[in-house]
């Protein structure tokens, strides 16, 4: 028995010496790369799914399968799959999906397929593994291949729709169906992915054009899951180095910056639009590539944890994130302040799985706060996949995991000319423009997106409180556009505004400092496109009072100047007490009243903890406005509803005439304030403190 041990052994040793050590090696590599490519997809399935932690009592994961199911087939037969064109000779798969120039329609197209995919292969569905279902997907899949999105296709329309939208949509297809699927089929629809996203890097629309931020984790992200199915290990390594340029911070144009900025487009600031996009293609890549040969090893992953922390929690209130980082997404009518906040806690959420256990605890506990504190929602987790709920109930059943609490913070982000101010029963936003960042973005994809956002970027403040719906209970398709508040106007706009055009300031006078990041100022000086109307604003920011102050406000445009104090949506009423200098106030909408010589001012809020006080610490006169308005989305975004929208807004504002000359004002915010006459004392106290400045 000996014998022959040491036999074979020796023989083994012989032959090893006439073979290529790396053989050897390589063999145990490549089996260990086979296993990453299957431990892969059955993580990415599982992520898109759910079905590793499928439970079918939980009312939520019930719930989303059965709406799922619903819009793919349902007793109306109006569903996906109801109104798919099944004939044999067909020149489409859905009738409103016709359109050869419109590329939104390839995009669609893979989308209904994906839900339709879902559907067949999610544990608790209806339709699940129903071979009809599957058999009108694959040759959904096939027809798409065949007739709209293949390697031999020129693009036409808009260029993200080849190059990100369709192919997002179908890498899940190819993780989805994997099972069901010919090599040959399999071959076919990678291809396709090559010839429109051949690397994460690179626009082939646009040779020359670099990807930067949220499209180039994007594009990575569908390179990684092609390699998977694809077992290619050499495009996955593309996609993991391809994001160490987002790792980095930047000095100019896309990216982070050093003061927790985020720009998108070289001039605009998008944390919470691109920046939300990027952050979430990070948390699913990071995941998806760790404990495999191709896990992220880049020292510098470890800025992505410090965004979470201070690019973007900042900007975030009680699960909202602030709409003046959102860009022309605030145009969006299923895109809410709050829908975005929700979307980031979660991504963030996600983000904890690989991070090292001190850094997630303290992520997770900003996340529970938000999840906690956001009451806008009936119910927070109603529509959220299977594999987010699991994890954020986890999270707010883990005891050992205390909510963060309400922050208290002064910050500037300078390279992106904005401020906020946070204390515990309220937040201010500023929003600013310069040389460098334009006061607004109106972009196309299918139509115009933004087209009312003149005065954005003019020093609009954006004041949270208690009343948690005041910026998405249709604040943007009804508030007037030409008088937001913090802004000093003559209703002059960019016309015709040109998509992706940037509208600089012609001034470079704009930023803040903070003390001990508690306490600050921030100041700007301000020009508006088409008119000579100039000057300069700026705001300082104590426990609880930001006193803002102009001056300088010149133009001779024959326009009347004012600067809007508050332009403030009211209940549903429209009835909300004002009290001025102890005397309420008419709460007829239409009511307009010139008050002379005014000393404060209080607005009851829409709900607790919302009311606002206004003191004026040289005796003012005061522009006092009632109004409903009514409008619709359509009016800003062209996928927008036509259907009339009304609300109702009360303003004050500061009449600085027609071609005013070296005009000035000065204000107080007091959020939070009960209605009182202010006290010598207040008065006194900020009348010295506005004389040294």
């Amino acid at each position: 028995m000996k014998k022959a041990f040491f036999f074979v052994l020796t023989v083994g040793l012989i032959v090893s010496m006439f073979l290529p050590m790396g053989k050897i090696q390589a063999a145990g590599g490549e089996e260990l790369e086979l296993q990453s490519y299957e431990k892969m997809r059955g993580k990415w399935f599982n992520r898109l799914t759910g079905n590793d932690q499928y439970n079918p009592n939980d009312p939520h994961i019930a719930a989303y399968v059965e709406n799922l199911a619903s819009k793919v087939t349902n007793d109306q037969q109006t569903g996906y799959w109801d109104t798919l064109d099944r004939s044999k000779d067909r020149g489409h798969l859905w009738g409103d999906l016709t359109s050869t120039s419109n590329s939104d329609d390839i995009s669609t197209n893979y989308y209904r397929l994906r839900d339709m995919a879902y559907a067949y292969v999610m544990k608790g569905s209806k339709l699940y593994q129903n071979e009809e279902l599957r058999e009108d997907i694959i040759n959904g899949l096939d027809w798409m291949y065949a007739n709209r999105y293949n390697e031999n296709q020129p693009q036409y329309g808009n260029w993200w729709n080849w190059e990100i939208g369709a192919p997002a949509a179908l890498k899940d297809l190819l993780v989805l169906m994997y099972d069901d699927l010919t090599e040959s089929q399999m071959a076919d629809y990678i291809k396709a992915i090559d010839n429109f996203v051949p690397n994460s890097t690179d626009r082939v629309r646009f040779p020359g054009v670099i990807e930067t931020g949220a499209n180039r984790t994007d594009k990575a992200l569908i390179v990684s899951v092609r390699g998977i199915v694809g077992k290619n290990g050499n495009k996955i390594a593309e996609a993991r180095d391809a994001l160490s340029r987002e790792f980095k911070y930047t000095t100019s144009g896309d990216g982070f910056y050093q003061d927790s900025s985020f720009i998108q487009h070289d001039h605009v600031p998008y944390t919470g639009s691109y920046g939300s996009v990027l952050v979430d293609g990070l948390s699913n890549l990071l995941s998806l590539l760790q404990e495999t040969p191709w896990e992220v090893t880049d020292p510098n992953v470890k800025n992505v944890y410090h965004w979470a922390k201070d690019s973007f929690a900042p900007l975030m209130y009680k699960g909202a994130m602030m709409d003046m980082v959102r860009g022309r997404a605030i145009s969006r009518q299923n895109s809410s302040d709050h829908t975005t906040g929700r979307t980031i806690t979660l991504s963030l959420l996600r983000l904890t799985e690989g991070l090292p256990p001190e850094q997630a605890v303290e992520i997770k506990s900003m996340v529970k706060e938000w999840i906690q504190s956001d009451t806008t929602f009936d119910d927070y987790f109603a529509g959220l996949n299977i594999y987010d709920v699991i994890l954020a109930k986890n999270l707010m059943n883990d005891s050992s995991i205390e909510p963060s609490g309400d922050m208290t913070k002064k910050q500037v982000f300078a390279a992106m000319d904005r401020v906020v101010h946070h204390r515990p029963e309220f937040a201010l936003g500023i929003s600013m423009s310069s040389k460098r960042i334009s006061s607004m973005e109106m972009g196309t994809h299918s139509g115009a997106e933004n087209t009312k956002g003149w005065h954005t970027g003019y020093g609009m403040t954006y004041l949270y409180n208690g009343d948690l719906k005041q910026y998405s209970h249709d604040y943007w398709p009804t508030v007037d556009m030409f008088r937001l508040a913090g802004t000093t106007t003559d209703g002059a706009k960019g016309s015709p505004l040109e998509s992706w055009s940037p509208y600089f300031s012609s001034k470079t006078w704009v930023g803040g400092s903070t003390m001990d990041g508690l306490y600050g100022a921030a100041g700007m000086e301000f020009d508006l496109e088409n008119s000579t109307l100039t000057g300069k604003k700026s705001w300082f920011m104590f426990d609880d009072e930001i006193v803002a102050v102009g001056s300088g406000i010149t133009g001779n445009d024959d326009r009347k100047a004012e600067t809007i104090i508050e332009n403030r949506q009211l209940n549903h009423n429209g009835d909300n007490r004002l009290i001025v200098d102890g005397e309420t106030q008419s709460n007829d909408t239409g009511w307009k009243e010139s008050l002379d010589q005014v000393k404060w001012a209080h607005l009851q809020g829409n709900v607790a903890k919302s009311d606002i006080g206004y003191f004026f610490p040289e005796n003012s006169p005061v522009s006092a406005l009632r109004e409903s308005r009514t409008g619709s989305w359509s009016d800003i975004n062209v996928d927008g509803s036509s259907d009339p929208i009304t609300r109702h807004y009360l303003s004050l504002a500061f009449d600085h005439g027609v071609n005013p000359k070296e005009a000035d004002y000065e204000y107080v915010l007091l959020p939070g304030k009960p209605p009182r006459k202010q006290s010598n004392m207040r008065r006194i106290r900020i009348s010295k403190f506005l004389k040294t400045v």
